[in-house]
């Protein structure tokens, strides 16, 4: 009896610390990178750096809003988007988008469509890379979900760690019957574990994609508040400056010059000093 009973109490001690320190961590996601098209100017365009015909339409997209979309009739039985080159995935990250079929009237959509033929596939492939393979999502009669409103749909990419990907969302019409197919809200989320206890860690920054283009991705580890970062020329004079709230920040870095510079970050009296390639 007392063996047990001691036993006992050695389980609820393990349990109550568990618990501590389960307590001090945050489980969330975040976000590598997003499209909501309210960006893109014009009616009717394709987004710049997209492949495929899906073009940019107001009140195609979620509340109004503009999203990616294609209308099928006997003139376009089948056609595609491919989104731009993501950043370097870290594990566990998931793609998310937001779709709908719809018939419109004048300028709203009308009512949901049922699938009959019809289907939405989704590809994914290493950017740059024309070999897409099977589909990792296909959206038929068997699972659409008929509604005037958006519905959200996810593709796990975990197969993908580490790579930087493209996304090609394929629509098939296998209908006599006209409708439209809308896109909105694509992201890609990462599985974030964060400390609300935990100082600043130069040693746990990541700078991404590098090299760049027009946008680098900071990630301050787990650090979950402020934290200040600057971009350097290879002079050391400060050509960007910004203060980071979250644990991943988008810089926009188009309209630096190409070349080498470093990206500082500083908090709790340290320094993360980081080599950046603009190309």
């Amino acid at each position: 009896m007392k063996k047990r009973s001691t036993l006992y109490s050695i389980s609820l001690s393990f349990i109550l610390v568990l618990s501590l320190v389960l307590s001090s961590f945050s489980f969330a996601q975040t976000t590598i990178n997003s499209d909501d098209f309210e960006s893109y100017q014009g009616f009717g365009t394709i987004p710049s750096g997209y492949g495929g015909g899906m073009k940019v339409y107001s009140t195609h997209g979620s509340a109004s809003s503009k999203g990616l979309c294609i209308n099928f009739s006997q003139f376009v039985t089948r056609d595609s988007t491919i989104t731009l080159a993501s950043p370097v995935l870290p594990a566990g990250c998931t793609f998310h988008f937001d779709y709908r079929y719809a018939t419109y009237i004048g300028s709203f959509p009308g009512s949901g469509y049922d699938l009959t033929t019809d289907a939405l596939e989704i590809y994914v492939a290493p950017s740059g890379s024309s070999n897409f393979g099977a589909p990792l999502l296909t959206i038929n009669a068997s699972n659409h979900i008929t509604s005037v409103n958006f519905v959200n749909q996810s593709v796990d990419l975990s197969a993908f760690e580490g790579q930087s990907v493209q996304i090609k969302m394929k629509g098939i019409r296998g209908t006599s019957n006209d409708f439209w197919l809308d896109t909105d809200n694509f992201s890609i989320e990462s599985p974030t574990i964060t400390s609300t206890a935990t100082s600043f860690q130069p040693e746990t920054v990541n700078v991404f994609p590098n090299p760049a283009n027009d946008i680098v991705n900071i990630h301050a580890g787990s650090y979950n508040h402020p934290v200040k970062v600057e971009i350097l020329n290879m002079l050391g004079a400060s050509v960007l400056k910004r203060t980071l709230n979250n644990v991943t920040t988008q810089l926009n870095v188009d309209e630096l010059p190409r070349g080498i510079y470093y990206v500082k970050l500083s908090a709790d009296g340290k320094e993360s000093l980081k080599k950046l390639v603009l190309r």
